[in-house]
């Protein structure tokens, strides 16, 4: 989850406007109200948005990397001339003129990427080049690289026919007569070779990409995204919040949701793929921006389809606002669907503004679960309207710009100022102009940080936040200082399991920021007050539960089993001599010999699950440390200081099984 924070300072507040005005805005209820009222402000088109990325297409630039890239290449260092590649792919002009350079510059990172054992990805770049005007006399030399990498990948038919295609190109390469005659005996020495297998096939190829996680136990029926394990309640005082429909093991994965959208950081857009957060290694770049890159011409092509062909013009000056990245997503959510989608659903929309939903199916990818998602609109005050509602103006004005809303809206700023000064927004706008408001409000509370868990050479980690992304289902699940799910991502999916055991009926609750074992509650507390509208009553704040640095490692805290349902707690000095305890509540005694073998048992077993994890065996690892949990949980109640390092290493194991990436300074 993210913090309150709306824009850098300087932006629409009360001290900016008249009280006269003020009182008048005080006094709106709707969101398109408050939008068209603000907009009529002069404060609010202070900033100056100029379409245009600043970061242009430098053919001189693109050349002189290329050059340092052939340098490196020649001497080597296949790493260094990649990476020179790429930025040289970035900065080329990708016109009909200059493809020729960018085929060129695309063709010699293939060779780096052959040579890095980057099979796929030179394939792909080979693929790429074909769609450009590469030299006609230099084909020979990508179709044998292609060759190649089939044969490295156990493509063998695949490989035959690109063999045979070399040698065709080869008639018409620019070749001294006696290297052409060369590498045409060399070829025809492989088409030989491989035409003598009667039987020559492709082995299967492995994914592509990661296979993507399933829920566990079934999907729901009711919610596309979740476990049948998981039901969605709603009360007046908790709103909608996830519980288990059956009892849970640590370990169960109990949503796999796709973002609505996501946003990422600008400064990881040239490490990370503007569309999908997947790391680069070889960059497909944007025709029109040096601003941005993508990981293959799919996710490029979406995105161009989609939300960068109309944020690539305004991308800087949204960087330069201040804006956070809520915002951004706040504009995303608009950006990646066309008007007109939108226009169609304006009277749904209307009679639903404040209505409960409950659709038959909730489905993560539909608009109306982003729509209907929590704003607390009557906890806010009129200075927070102000800077949401300056805010959503800044962001119409992006979308204006930059052709949104179709023929003739992308017109400079100063022409749009002009236009649209001391007259009324259309239906149109003012429906574009709420919406943003909307979003502005809902992603405050059901945003999500995209995370990349970086490791170094001595196993250390550290979490870094990538970018954010808008999961309905997950935004469902309330939170909890001691939550029993943890979420990592792949890409931008995010995959949320449970790290604790839930009996059929418990909350299945997750993290908001605030957490018992680092905080206490009086800062809890006050922290999901401010930002987050609530009062925690999760255990942790009802029975002010000790932070992990003053859990007392000296007190066992065993459950009674007597037998009769009691939910009793049993404290008792790790150090005692008894062996049977009474409960005071059912009267009944509890045998904890059984339980203080257990846990000398668990402490080998985390010594084992230690060094697995240690080795990189995650998934074994996991399966250990998720053993130990359910002895512990079988046997003893949190807080307890071996429980919760236990449940610690699940969580660094599972986000191990998410995004990684290398620390800075760490990497070979």
């Amino acid at each position: 989850m993210f913090s309150n924070n709306i824009l850098s300072s300087g932006h629409l507040r009360q001290s900016n406007i008249d009280p006269g005005q003020l009182k008048v805005f005080s006094s709106l209820q709707k969101d398109e109200e408050r939008f068209s009222f603000v907009f009529t402000l002069a404060e609010s088109h202070k900033f100056e948005i100029n379409p245009g990325p600043a970061a242009v297409k430098d053919g001189d630039a693109a050349k002189g990397l290329k050059d340092a890239g052939n340098r490196a290449f020649q001497s080597g260092d296949n790493k260094s001339a990649l990476a020179l590649y790429n930025k040289s792919v970035l900065k080329t002009p990708w016109t009909n003129v200059a493809s020729r350079n960018l085929s060129v510059s695309v063709a010699n990172r293939s060779a780096a990427l052959y040579h890095l054992k980057q099979y796929q990805l030179a394939l792909d770049d080979i693929a790429f080049v074909s769609t450009l005007d590469y030299p006609l006399e230099l084909s020979y030399k990508v179709l044998d690289r292609k060759a190649r990498c089939l044969l490295a990948m156990n493509q063998l038919k695949d490989a035959l026919e690109a063999f045979k295609a070399t040698l065709k190109a080869l008639d018409g390469a620019k070749l001294p007569d006696e290297r052409r005659m060369k590498w045409q005996s060399d070829i025809q020495i492989m088409i030989a070779m491989l035409a003598r297998n009667k039987e020559l096939t492709n082995d299967p190829l492995p994914p592509s990409v990661t296979v993507l996680t399933h829920v566990s136990g079934g999907r729901n029926k009711n919610y596309e995204s979740a476990s049948a394990a998981v039901n969605v309640c709603r009360s007046e005082e908790m709103g909608r919040y996830a519980v288990a429909a059956t009892d849970i093991k640590a370990g169960h994965t109990v949503v796999v949701e796709k973002a609505y959208c996501s946003v990422l950081l600008a400064e990881h857009r040239y490490t990370h793929c503007f569309h999908c957060f997947n790391r680069l290694v070889a960059v497909v770049p944007c025709p029109h921006c040096c601003n941005v890159a993508f990981c293959s011409a799919a996710c490029q092509q979406v995105a161009l389809s989609t939300h960068h062909s109309v944020e690539c013009p305004v991308l800087e000056v949204l960087w330069e606002s201040g804006a956070s990245v809520t915002c951004l997503m706040a504009l995303r959510i608009m950006s990646q669907t066309n008007i007109r989608y939108f226009l169609d659903m304006r009277e749904q929309l209307q009679q639903q503004e404040d209505a409960v939903y409950e659709p038959r199916v909730y489905q993560g990818s539909h608009y109306l679960s982003v729509y209907h998602l929590v704003r607390h609109h009557s906890h806010r005050s009129t200075d927070d309207w102000l800077q949401r509602t300056g805010m959503a103006v800044f962001l119409f004005r992006c979308l204006q710009v930059s052709g949104y809303f179709g023929e003739n809206s992308s017109l400079s700023d100063h022409v749009l100022n002009q236009s649209f000064s001391g007259t009324h927004l259309n239906p149109d706008q003012l429906l574009v102009g709420g919406l943003l408001l909307r979003h502005l409000q809902s992603l405050q509370f059901n945003a999500h940080e995209i995370s990349e868990l970086q490791l170094g050479n001595k196993g250390e980690g550290k979490s870094v936040f990538l970018g954010g992304g808008l999961y309905p289902t997950l935004a469902l699940f309330n939170h909890s200082c001691n939550p029993g799910v943890t979420r990592y991502f792949r890409g931008t999916l995010v995959v949320v399991r449970t790290v604790a055991t839930h009996r059929q009926g418990e909350m299945l609750a997750e993290n908001y920021g605030p957490i018992f074992t680092q905080d206490p509650r009086a800062q809890r507390q006050a922290t999901l007050r401010e930002q987050y509208h609530f009062e925690c009553v999760c255990a942790p704040c009802r029975q002010d539960w000790p932070k992990f640095e003053d859990m007392n490692p000296g007190l066992l805290r065993f459950r009674c089993d007597s037998g009769d349902g009691c939910s009793q707690v049993l404290e008792v000095a790790a150090e005692t001599d008894q062996f049977m305890l009474q409960c005071p509540t059912c009267r009944g005694y509890t045998n904890i010999l059984k339980g203080l073998k257990t846990l000398q048992d668990t402490d080998a077993m985390f010594k084992v699950a230690t060094s697995l994890a240690d080795k990189g065996r995650v998934s074994e690892a996991l399966s250990k440390f998720l053993d130990i949990l359910s002895v512990l949980d079988k046997t003893l109640v949190p807080p307890f200081r071996d429980y919760h390092l236990c449940q610690q290493s699940v969580r660094t194991c599972m986000l191990k099984l998410g995004n990684l990436g290398t620390l800075a300074g760490t990497g070979t």
